[in-house]
């Protein structure tokens, strides 16, 4: 059930809204940047020391079954 909305909720709620909407977007975006740039760091550093994670195909084949 909706209710229509107050002149308190055009003049106060709304606004605080778009502002919160805006700060979130904010502080969004450099963590955005931060976890990119981690991500190309972490895929740098594999592949200057040479350690490569084999595939889940190929990993599945050396396991022994034991059920």
């Amino acid at each position: 059930m909706r209710r229509e909305l107050s002149g308190f909720d055009w003049m106060v709620r709304v606004p605080i809204g778009f502002v919160w909407m805006i700060v979130i977007a904010i502080l969004a975006v450099p963590v955005m940047i931060y976890m990119t740039v981690l991500y190309y760091l972490s895929r740098w550093s594999s592949a200057l020391f040479g350690r490569r994670r084999a595939p889940r195909l190929e990993r599945a084949g050396r396991e022994k079954r034991v059920a």
